[in-house]
């Protein structure tokens, strides 16, 4: 089964995809020591060529980058040299996350098929929370990175002297009525509230957006979030990725 694999290497854990073309066969997260899973993912799919966003660098990384190497005959690495279907504005593309620009290339080319004059707002909602702008012209424009949910309630621990480390999953009311839920409270609907106010301030300057929502968290906020104009779609890194690899196939046949 001929095929393009992609893999996004991440702070928490390594989300895989299997696509033929443009579309998705199968998908994997696992965590990173666990390279056996990766193993067993490509061992079934055989992937011919493979693309590799890596944000984590690590012995555990490396081993994933050199088993691939092994089993695929091509593998691109995403960096901010990768030739790309979109155009970078950023001052500074060798700081900018590879994460960031596999997810808006991702939400893009999405947008672009659903409606070419929309700009684009991408929520990566995982171990840091990134909001990235994208024209429908296809400029990335840049973003802004926010601690995500686990970190603010891990910082509240750790940084105070008595406040507990609070599970994310439990009641969640306006006004908290003891210390877990006020915590709860504060971490969940505080973020919340931060990207409703994104959403709201962009859609001052940017009127017809499409708002996508991504990432390990990204479910749960958007469940949460009860807005019908924001869109989660969970694969959108690998999806990216996978465009990344066929422009650059593509333009390398030109």
């Amino acid at each position: 089964m001929i095929g393009n694999l992609t893999i996004d290497n991440g702070n928490t854990s390594v989300k895989v995809a299997f696509f033929i073309g443009n579309q998705v066969v199968a998908t994997n997260r696992f965590l990173r020591r666990n390279t056996r899973l990766l193993e067993r993912f490509i061992s079934t799919y055989k992937p011919d060529t493979a693309i590799v966003c890596s944000t984590a660098s690590s012995a555990s990384s490396q081993r994933i980058e050199q088993l691939v190497e092994q089993r695929c005959r091509r593998v691109v690495h995403l960096t901010h040299d990768t030739p790309l279907p979109i155009t970078l504005g950023y001052r500074t593309p060798s700081t900018l996350g590879r994460d960031r620009i596999a997810t808006a290339v991702g939400a893009w080319a999405i947008a672009q098929r659903l409606d070419n004059d929309c700009d684009v707002l991408v929520i990566d909602a995982g171990t840091a929370v990134t909001y990235d702008l994208v024209t429908c012209k296809g400029c990335f424009v840049g973003g802004n990175i926010a601690p995500g949910l686990a970190l603010r309630f891990k910082s509240l621990h750790e940084h105070t002297g008595r406040l507990p480390l609070v599970d994310p999953v439990g009641d969640t009311p306006i006004v908290g009525y003891d210390t877990d839920t006020a915590i709860r409270s504060g971490v969940i609907l505080g973020l919340m509230a931060e990207i409703k106010g994104y959403i709201a301030d962009l859609k001052l300057s940017h009127p017809n957006l499409m708002v996508f929502i991504t990432g390990g968290d990204g479910r749960m906020l958007h469940e949460r979030m009860c807005d019908k104009d924001v869109i989660y779609y969970e694969n959108l890194a690998a999806e990216g990725l996978n465009r990344i690899y066929l422009y650059q196939t593509a333009n390398e046949n030109c």
